[in-house]
């Protein structure tokens, strides 16, 4: 049994919070980057992220998977909490539109953010959220799609066309900006390998 699956029996079993807190610290950074690409709002993907671990923690009994499907299965409770603070707002924020703006959200995701990092941000933000999270889990955190899909609920022909669809949108996009710039470059940090 490996180290973090051992930490989420103890936490599942025990109730040993301090178990559970290791495997917060674990998965925090790459979740709330995941909610942050999703939402566009800092302390709102602060909240969604505490209310995935709350969610987690309150469900952890009923988990009976291994450690990778673990990162799958929280995951998809980060999803749900977004769809329901979405539909819950009065007022759903828009993407945030202002360099400023985008630089101080990349800040913390990149040391010195470049001028294609920034345009390809900017352009994720114009996307649907279902395009943004399909093309978040897939080729920013190597999700396969059928991982992606048990995330988000859907089928996987919906992810893989929701991926098509974002992913000619944003060359769409980033040709606007740059109309010399090799658009394909900013996608394939992380290719979907696993089928």
């Amino acid at each position: 049994m490996n180290k973090e699956l051992s930490l989420i029996e103890r936490a599942r079993l025990q109730s040993d919070t301090d178990a559970f807190a290791t495997v917060v610290r674990l998965h925090q950074g790459q979740l709330r980057a995941f909610l942050v690409r999703l939402c566009q709002h800092y302390s709102l993907a602060d909240d969604l992220a505490q209310d995935t671990f709350l969610q987690a923690y309150r469900k952890l009994p009923s988990f009976t998977g291994n450690a990778g499907q673990f990162q799958s299965w929280l995951y998809s409770i980060a999803y749900r909490e977004f769809l329901q603070q979405r539909r819950s707002a009065t007022r759903y924020t828009d993407v945030v539109t202002t360099y400023s703006q985008q630089f101080a959200v990349l800040h913390d995701r990149y040391e010195q953010p470049s001028t294609e990092q920034l345009d390809l941000e900017q352009a994720m933000g114009k996307l649907d959220s279902g395009e943004r999270a399909a093309i978040s889990l897939c080729h920013s955190y190597g999700f396969s799609h059928a991982e992606a899909a048990t995330i988000l609920e859907l089928p996987v022909g919906t992810v893989k066309s929701r991926i098509l669809r974002g992913k000619k949108k944003l060359r769409e996009l980033l040709g606007q900006t740059h109309s010399t710039h090799d658009t394909s470059k900013p996608m394939a940090s992380k290719q979907c390998n696993r089928k």
